[in-house]
């Protein structure tokens, strides 16, 4: 299956999901949004992932509207996921609200590894077919959406409830399994000021857990990967 990835910054690349693609011999265009771009024919492609990235759904940037066209197009006619920022992209497209996550008027984040739960709608969709009720998950986000509507909640968390969601072949993730260590070290330096506002990020704690917990994420990517392409 021919699969668009679109890749909003150098540094949150595909990790694990570039591994998958080329141990299953899936070609792969990478779209690089920082860069002077042309979105292809989406009737070229059997799938499309969109990747992370530090800026916000319900703000302005470059590519927005042209890849909320794109998701649009998307959505029904072949397998969409959202990871991170796509995620928020594909729920703003859905018409969800997507918005700062804050509890009493302060900021809240997620970031680091932490656990999200499937619902019992999760528990029993294809998509997370193989995994256990509680994920462990890379998070690294402010930001929340609503559930679109018409849509199915996957995953939740204390922090943030909406953590995942299905609309027909369309799937959002608000957290990340596809980091390998040296992105999440990557991803630590040129977030440090974001990660200690409002935050007290353990830099040292998220290297030591990034290379424990890297052949879980690899398998839970994998895992995931193999559901979302029904293999």
């Amino acid at each position: 299956m021919r699969t668009l990835v679109l890749q909003h910054v150098p540094y949150e690349g595909h990790g694990y999901i570039a591994d998958y693609m080329g141990k299953h011999g899936i070609d792969v265009s990478i779209v690089r949004l920082w860069k002077p771009y042309a979105l292809p024919d989406l009737t070229r492609y059997g799938a499309l992932i969109i990747m992370g990235g530090p800026m916000a759904a319900y703000e302005d940037f470059p590519s927005k509207n042209d890849e909320l066209a794109l998701i649009k197009t998307a959505i029904g006619a072949m397998p969409v996921l959202g990871i991170c920022l796509g995620s928020q992209l594909l729920a703003h497209a859905l018409g969800a609200r997507v918005y700062p996550n804050e509890r009493d008027g302060k900021p809240v984040k997620e970031i680091g590894y932490a656990t999200v739960h499937l619902t019992p709608a999760g528990a029993a969709h294809p998509l997370f077919k193989g995994f256990d009720a509680d994920v462990r998950v890379l998070q690294w986000h402010g930001d929340a959406f609503d559930l679109p509507p018409g849509a199915s909640l996957l995953a939740t968390s204390p922090l943030c409830r909406n953590q995942a969601f299905a609309y027909r072949q369309a799937y959002g993730m608000l957290f990340h399994l596809e980091f390998t260590p040296p992105m999440v070290r990557g991803l630590a330096e040129v977030h440090r000021e974001w990660t200690h506002a409002h935050y007290d990020l353990d830099e040292e704690r998220l290297a030591r857990e990034a290379r424990k917990l890297a052949p879980l994420m690899k398998a839970q990517c994998y895992r995931l990967l193999d559901n979302f392409f029904g293999r």
